[in-house]
């Protein structure tokens, strides 16, 4: 392992925005276009590049066909499982985050593909992934409020681009 081999960057870019993407057409724009979709691949990769990755996916398209390719080089094993658990325990900062990190966990599980789930043994019920997803749905108005003030926000004050 090197955090600064080229195609470990790239891994990590492409299952990080390939994942930020399936969270944001999931719970805050389903109707984002195959376009705009494409668009945030190619302007993403920019910075992927620059960090040090190679031959990085610019699009929906190449994204999957990466994805796929990869698949067969993938492991999971005991450290894997293992770092699941520390991430699935790990301490909350308050008694009023714990249930909501321990929801955001359950639902970045839900957006793993079957094959990432299968691998790692974790499974959820189509009960649990429907309360999941409407529970998330529900705790996101309150999280943007939460964070009103973040870097986000303030860049796009900053930009005069408004909610």
């Amino acid at each position: 392992y090197a955090a600064s081999d080229p195609d470990l960057l790239t891994w990590v870019h492409v299952a990080e925005v390939s994942n930020f993407l399936a969270a944001h057409l999931r719970y805050r724009n389903p109707d984002l276009s195959p376009a705009d979709q494409d668009s945030y691949y190619a302007e993403i990769a920019l910075i992927a590049e620059q960090l040090g990755a190679r031959d990085v996916p610019r699009s929906r398209q190449e994204v999957a066909a990466y994805l796929q390719r990869l698949r067969p080089q993938l492991l999971c094993d005991e450290r894997s499982r293992e770092v699941l658990r520390l991430l699935l325990d790990a301490p909350s900062p308050s008694l009023l985050a714990k249930p909501l990190g321990a929801l955001m966990m359950q639902a970045g599980i839900d957006l793993l593909p079957d094959w990432a789930s299968a691998m790692l043994d974790v499974s959820q019920t189509p009960l649990q992934r429907s309360l999941i997803r409407a529970s998330v749905k529900r705790s996101a108005p309150v999280l943007r409020w939460a964070v009103r003030n973040g870097s986000v926000q303030r860049a796009k004050r900053r930009m005069g681009i408004s909610e």
